[in-house]
């Protein structure tokens, strides 16, 4: 099926190659001529203009593309950065990408595959801990595809933090990933199989994502849910904490996301290059809209750098009283004063700045 074609993943970071430059200060290994560059941009225009969701803004994307000119040797990873640049307008899945250098080598400049950093980085799970107070945290970086490594992971993780009252579940650096790992990711916190959104394809075609039946320990689908974001946020990152935003399953605290809400689906092109084309859009069962272009919008505003205190701060406030355990009731009223203390301080740096 196409759906297995698709990728939510962040952009890769391009390198900052010169646009143009002399051949000699360009290693001949990353040299393009003029002609190249054209076809490998004509390619481009064409895969969107054939492929891209919105077929007006296709049109239009596909038309500037075709109007670039090229006089002089370009460097493989500048062409990369000058095209994306430009599409990225437009929508913020959009990329023109190369890892390889003319001779088909692996290049220094290009970034990992996201998903081949997943895998060897944990599954995207950077920190799992809990918290004073009893507050379960966990940091995930990106969503792995659907694996047994990957739920292993998952289900570990969980199982670290599944005694906590509260949870804080930190995105604010996750560029994305796939997709089927956000609805095996939900299907922890609710606890009945949910339509989270649904792919609209070009063609009219409707492809649906729904949690599966519930997982892990119960107290994970009623305990207090906190979702940090911010402009490092991205694609699926943003798909999940728009969903459980609109679910009214979590409250989403920091800055707005980046806004990538459009799947895509990569495309050979010549010279080792390849295309990524949004070739679908999402579409919340609650607001029939998603986030393309604006991002997510925090519930509760306020730096990222900030945030994890401040959804610490506000799950402690919410189970102030919930307690006869003297102990953990002296704990946390500690913790809410250190926290209170340590965001009056952020703010006056902040405001000093």
């Amino acid at each position: 099926m196409i759906i297995r074609y698709l990728l939510c993943l962040s952009l890769f970071v391009m390198g900052a190659g010169k646009l143009q430059a002399k051949a000699a200060d360009i290693d001949v290994a990353q040299q393009l001529q003029p002609a190249q560059a054209k076809r490998i941009v004509e390619e481009f225009a064409d895969s969107i203009e054939q492929n891209y969701m919105f077929t007006d803004t296709a049109k239009k994307i596909a038309g500037e593309l075709r109007a670039l000119t090229f006089s002089g040797t370009q460097s493989r990873h500048g062409l990369s950065k000058q095209v994306t640049d430009l599409v990225s307008q437009y929508d913020k899945h959009l990329a023109l990408v190369t890892r390889v250098d003319n001779q088909g080598q692996h290049s220094e400049e290009a970034r990992e595959p996201w998903f081949t950093e997943l895998k060897r980085k944990n599954s995207g799970v950077r920190q799992v801990e809990v918290l004073a107070g009893n507050i379960g945290y966990l940091e995930m970086w990106g969503f792995d595809s659907v694996s047994s490594q990957a739920k292993e992971v998952i289900a570990a993780s969980m199982a670290l933090i599944q005694r906590s009252d509260a949870l804080i579940l930190d995105f604010s650096q996750n560029g994305g990933g796939d997709g089927f790992m956000i609805s095996h990711f939900a299907s922890y916190f609710l606890d009945k199989p949910t339509l989270l959104h649904t792919y609209q394809f070009r063609s009219g075609s409707r492809y649906p994502f729904r949690s599966d039946r519930p997982l892990g320990a119960a107290t994970l689908r009623d305990i207090p849910l906190y979702i940090l974001i911010g402009p490092e946020t991205f694609s699926a990152g943003e798909a999940f904490a728009y969903a459980m935003k609109h679910l009214g399953r979590a409250t989403v605290i920091g800055e707005p996301s980046k806004g990538g809400a459009n799947p895509i689906k990569q495309f050979k092109l010549s010279h080792d290059y390849i295309a990524f084309v949004a070739i679908a859009t999402t579409v919340s069962p609650v607001t029939q809209k998603n986030w393309e272009g604006t991002g997510v919008m925090p519930q509760v505003n306020i730096q990222v750098e900030s945030a994890k205190s401040q959804a610490h701060l506000m799950a402690l406030q919410q189970l102030a009283g919930q307690t006869a355990n003297p102990y953990l009731t002296k704990e946390r009223a500690e913790a809410m004063r250190q926290l209170t203390s340590q965001l009056a301080a952020l703010d006056t740096k902040t405001s000093n700045n």
